[in-house]
C-alpha cells in the first residue's frame, strides 16, 4: 500500500484526495480539503493530508493539521470547533485492507509529527464506524478521552415519500409533550427560511453571540461562520436554516453535512422566544430539511454532559448515544506540557487539542479519561 502526502499547491494532488472524499459517503465534511480552506486563516493552521493507495485506487485519507506555537508544536485531526472524523476509508475495504489502511497511515502521521518536532499527536475516532480498535492497536496512544454524540436515523423518525407527506414515526418516540410543543411553535406564528446573505448571516450571528454570552460561553468565530457560508454553501455541504418572526430573527441552525452525515453544527436563539417553543420549531424544520435532501445520519454532536437539559434536549427526539475517542500519542516530555500548564494551554492553543485536561488533576501517568458526566 502506498502513500501520499497532500501537498496543497499541487492540484492533481488535491483532486485525488478530493475524488476519494466524494466518493465515501460516511465520511464527514471536517475530513474534506474544503474544511481546511474554511478554517485556514482562523488558527492558523497548516494542512498535512495523507492518502492511501492500494494498486492505484486511493482507498483511504487521513486529515490532519499543523499547528506551530513557540512553547511547542501539535498534529491533530480536530482544529477548530465542532471536529469529527480522523481516517476514513473507502465502503467495500476487506478488513484486511482496512488494517492496512489504518497501520499505515497512523504510522506516518506519527512521522510527520515528530517531524515536525511536534509534542503530541490527536486523532479523533469515528462515533459511527468502530474503528477505536485500529487506533489502539496501531497508534498506541499515551491518552485517551472518551466522549459520546447524539444522533437520529433520519428514516426512523420521519416516515414519508416526500417533504409534503413526512411525518413523525409512530416508533420514533417522539413523545406527546415533544410533539406538542412542536405544534405550540408554529402556531406562534414562525418562518422557515435559509439564510440567503451576509447581512442575514451576520443578523445570527448575533443573535449566536448574545445568546453565549447569557449562558457565559466565548462564541465562536464570526470568520468561521462566514466561511462556512461563502465557501460550503455554494458546495452544498452547508445550510444555515433561520426562523423568523415578525421580521426578526428568532432562532437558527447552522448545519454542515457530505451525502449520508449532517451535523448540527450550531442552534442559537433568541432568549426572549424561549418560551414560545423556537427550538422545537428550528429542530422539526431541521429534520424535515435533512430527510428531504436524502440525508441518512442526523448528528446532533455532544453536549456537556449526560444530565444536562441539551442533551436531555436532544433525547426526547429519539437519539441514540454513539462512543467516540481523542487518542494521543505524546512525543515529548510529560514535564514539557506539565510546565505550560492547563490556564497556558487554553490561552496558547485555543479551539486546538492537546492532551485531556484531567492529566492535570489526575497525573500524566493517567492514561484513560472519560468527559465528565460521560
Amino acid at each position: 500500500m502506498e502513500l501520499v502526502e497532500v501537498d496543497f499547491t499541487d492540484a492533481r494532488l488535491v483532486g485525488r484526495y478530493d475524488r476519494l472524499f466524494e466518493a465515501c459517503p460516511e465520511a464527514f465534511i471536517q475530513q474534506s480539503t474544503y474544511w481546511a480552506y474554511v478554517i485556514k486563516d482562523i488558527g492558523p493552521d497548516t494542512p498535512l493530508f495523507l492518502l492511501a493507495s492500494d494498486g492505484g485506487d486511493d482507498v483511504a485519507g487521513l486529515p490532519l493539521y499543523l499547528y506551530e506555537h513557540p512553547l511547542g508544536n501539535i498534529l491533530t485531526s480536530v482544529p477548530q470547533a465542532g471536529p469529527l472524523g480522523g481516517i476514513f476509508c473507502r465502503a467495500g475495504l476487506s478488513q484486511a485492507a482496512r488494517d492496512e489502511a489504518y497501520g499505515r497511515l497512523l504510522e506516518r502521521a506519527v512521522e510527520l509529527a515528530r517531524r515536525q518536532n511536534c509534542m503530541s499527536l490527536t486523532i479523533i475516532t469515528n462515533p459511527f464506524a468502530d474503528d477505536w480498535e485500529l487506533y489502539r492497536r496501531h497508534l498506541a496512544p499515551s491518552y485517551v478521552l472518551e466522549n459520546f454524540t447524539q444522533y437520529l436515523y433520519l428514516r426512523s423518525v420521519l416516515e414519508g415519500d416526500s417533504p409534503a407527506s413526512f411525518r413523525y414515526a409512530s416508533g420514533s418516540h417522539l413523545g406527546r409533550s415533544t410533539r406538542r410543543n412542536i405544534e405550540r411553535g408554529w402556531e406562534h406564528g414562525y418562518r422557515g427560511a435559509f439564510c440567503t446573505s451576509v447581512a442575514q448571516l451576520k443578523a445570527w450571528y448575533d443573535v449566536h453571540c448574545r445568546r453565549h454570552g447569557e449562558l457565559g460561553v466565548v462564541p465562536l468565530p464570526w470568520r468561521l461562520f462566514e466561511n462556512m457560508f461563502a465557501l460550503l454553501v455554494p458546495r452544498n455541504k452547508a445550510q444555515l436554516i433561520l426562523i423568523e418572526h415578525e421580521g426578526q430573527i428568532a432562532s437558527g441552525a447552522f448545519h454542515v453535512y457530505h451525502r449520508a452525515v449532517v451535523d448540527a453544527f450550531m442552534l442559537s436563539m433568541a432568549s426572549e422566544h424561549a418560551a414560545h417553543e423556537v427550538n422545537y420549531v428550528t429542530v422539526d424544520y431541521s429534520l424535515r430539511w435533512a430527510r428531504g435532501l436524502g440525508l441518512r445520519l442526523y448528528n446532533w454532536q455532544s453536549s456537556q454532559n449526560k444530565r444536562c437539559g441539551v442533551y436531555r434536549f436532544k433525547q426526547q427526539w429519539g437519539s441514540r448515544d454513539s462512543t467516540y475517542y481523542f487518542v494521543t500519542r505524546l512525543l515529548c516530555d510529560p514535564a514539557r506540557i506539565r510546565d505550560i500548564g492547563l490556564a497556558g494551554l487554553k490561552r496558547h492553543y485555543p479551539w486546538h487539542y492537546v492532551v485531556p485536561f484531567g492529566v492535570f488533576t489526575d497525573g500524566f501517568d493517567k492514561t484513560y479519561f472519560k468527559k465528565a458526566g460521560a
